[in-house]
């Protein structure tokens, strides 16, 4: 379902992205970044929980805010660094 989902909200913000800016690499970059982050964290937030309750910690208390740095963390360093590898062609 995660992947799914990635790939929907994904898709919808390039398109929302190409329509807004009219350039399709724009639209590539931030649905790509959008959908590889939602996997990421359907991934982080289906594993933290057992990996906490594994440590004997209770999951409830720590799995939001831990979950929510990692995601933020994996966010910003997907689309800073698609944008980065893409820039000379989005400027032109």
């Amino acid at each position: 379902m995660g992947v799914i989902n990635g790939i929907d909200l994904g898709a919808l913000v390039a398109v929302v992205a190409v329509l807004w800016k009219g350039n399709p690499l724009l639209g590539l970059v931030v649905g790509a970044a959008l959908a590889v982050n939602t996997v990421v964290a359907v991934a982080i937030g289906g594993s933290v929980p057992l990996i906490l309750k594994s440590m004997r910690m209770d999951p409830a208390l720590a799995s939001g805010p831990v979950l929510t740095t990692m995601t933020d963390m994996c966010g910003f360093l997907l689309v800073l660094t698609l944008a980065d590898q893409f820039m000379p062609h989005l400027l032109s």
